[in-house]
């Protein structure tokens, strides 16, 4: 099932979030950019500048909150995120943008939705 991340209606990005665990309520995949990824791309960033440092983590979420990101699923539902990051691949993680859509939530729709 395929996921689209939009922004006030500008899609930037798609992902299938084909690795799911429920346990740790995570959802991972090889993330699509759309034509707004460019205008979100600088608050991601911030992400893996941060590393531990608090302050840094802090002005991370507060710029991503300001984006207003909405994660829906392919009928169009949103669905309740409590936590998004994009961000570079790890080792083990296939992507051909290089980039991963990482997701927490509690939706149950997540976990029950067919790949």
């Amino acid at each position: 099932m395929s996921f689209t991340l939009t922004m006030s209606g500008v899609i930037v990005g798609r992902s299938e979030l084909e690795v799911r665990d429920a346990a740790r309520q995570v959802a991972l995949g090889a993330f699509r950019p759309g034509l707004g990824y460019d205008l979100v791309q600088p608050v991601f960033l911030l992400y893996g500048g941060a590393g531990t440092d608090s302050d840094a983590l802090g002005r991370y979420r507060k710029a991503r909150e300001a984006l207003r990101l909405t994660l829906a699923d392919a009928s169009g539902a949103a669905l309740s995120i409590r936590d998004l990051h994009i961000r570079p691949r790890g080792d083990g993680e296939s992507s051909d943008s290089g980039l991963v859509l990482e997701v927490v939530t509690d939706d149950a729709r997540m976990w029950t939705a067919l790949f």
